[in-house]
């Protein structure tokens, strides 16, 4: 079996990253010898996490230079001795270790054009791209780049009776919309703003309007947004918003059972970012039968199957590329829309959301595009390799 080590969130991190390594690595594991390479989620030492073994990172190392010592060790002293695989931000890395190993990059792409400094990590490294979306494939596509989405288990993440997984937490006429994102940075990728703007305009209009968020509220946490701020000086009513368990949020992650339930409890998840690689919370929510309001950018339309893409102005980043603004009038509006279905026009969206997430299930993505993308890796590289001629021997006189 091929030596594989996989570099990324620790699997039972609350993170994007997290949970993918989790979904994905025990059916690798089948395929490959595999360990993990956590750079977040674990330090000190390593440990066994569902038999495979998990390497611990170092917080004040984003740049690879441990994944490189890793990888010489699990490979047993040749650190091209397998495959290194990464599911993070490439911009972060430095070329001069990712070289140092045979390495393909699951790798976001949320700005168009990429951004110069993920364009000449793959130059400078020889690392193989993966896309997570078929806009990153677009974006990366003279880089010759691999496609892999992301997945979802829609054996977990399925519809629950909207009623039972609501409980005694809204009205029963409640109108729920939901945050799903992590409050980090200013400005805020996942648009905040924007987003609480157009919900108190709803909230003006409909008496029945509620706000779920399921994020962190404290913005020292992340430098994220003040979240408690912007709700006060928007003038939302308290009553009007209901908030994740702060202190499970941090400790105490909620279960993909917990989550599922949450998503089925919503009307619509609102995530209008300025960009996504992916947008996991998108596609739990359709896995879920739960529409979405999405931008129109970067990956959002293709995993947002059932719902609203927003229009948006562009907004250049500090990645030196461009995201997008959403405008908030246009998610007002999509809100409106959504607020003012039919039954029967819910229930069309919610089987649709549904269907559209049955794709990116994660027994197919992995038998359909993530085992031949490494397969074809592991091929680009073997073909790299210098081929040996054996020395002639000199002709007697």
């Amino acid at each position: 079996m091929t030596k594989l080590l996989w570099h990324s969130n620790a699997p039972w991190a609350n993170t994007g990253y997290g949970m993918q390594t989790a979904l994905f690595a025990p059916g690798l594991a089948k395929q490959y010898d595999m360990a993990i390479s956590a750079f977040f989620g674990l330090e000190g030492a390593p440990i066994k996490w569902e038999g495979i073994p998990v390497f611990p990172g170092m917080s004040t190392d984003v740049r690879g230079q441990y994944l490189a010592q890793h990888a010489n060790r699990f490979f047993g002293g040749d650190p091209k001795g397998g495959l290194v695989v990464t599911l993070m931000d490439v911009w972060v890395m430095d070329p001069r270790f990712a070289s140092q190993v045979n390495m393909a990059c699951w790798c976001p792409v949320d700005h168009q054009p990429p951004p110069p400094d993920v364009v000449n990590f793959f130059v400078q490294s020889d690392a193989i791209p993966i896309a997570m979306s078929r806009f990153g494939e677009a974006m990366l596509g003279r880089l010759d780049p691999l496609y892999c989405p992301h997945a979802v288990d829609c054996d977990v993440y399925k519809p629950y009776d909207t009623k039972q997984a609501r409980g005694k937490s809204f009205p029963d006429d409640a109108f729920v919309v939901g945050i799903v994102a992590a409050n980090k940075g200013r400005p805020s990728r996942k648009c905040f703003s924007q987003s609480l703007q157009a919900f108190r305009k709803l909230c003006e209009n409909h008496d029945n309007a509620y706000l779920y968020l399921h994020t962190m509220m404290d913005p020292a946490l992340a430098q994220g947004e003040n979240l408690p701020a912007l709700l006060e000086d928007l003038g939302i009513p308290k009553d009007r918003v209901r908030i994740a368990d702060q202190y499970s949020m941090l400790f105490q992650p909620y279960s993909n059972d917990d989550m599922a339930k949450l998503y089925s409890a919503m009307d619509v998840l609102l995530n209008p970012a300025m960009g996504e690689g992916f947008g996991v919370p998108v596609l739990e929510a359709q896995a879920c039968g739960t529409p979405a309001i999405v931008s129109n950018f970067s990956a959002m339309p293709e995993v947002c199957g059932a719902g609203w893409h927003v229009d948006c102005d562009p907004y250049w980043t500090g990645l030196n590329a461009w995201q997008v603004m959403p405008k908030v009038d246009d998610i007002y509006s999509a809100l409106e829309e959504a607020i003012s279905a039919s039954a029967r026009e819910k229930e069309m969206l919610s089987a649709s959301a549904r269907r559209h997430a049955l794709g990116y299930d994660l027994d197919r993505v992995m038998n359909e595009f993530m085992l031949p993308a490494l397969r074809t890796a592991e091929q680009r590289f073997a073909n790299q390799t210098p081929v040996r001629i054996a020395p002639r021997r000199a002709v007697a006189a």
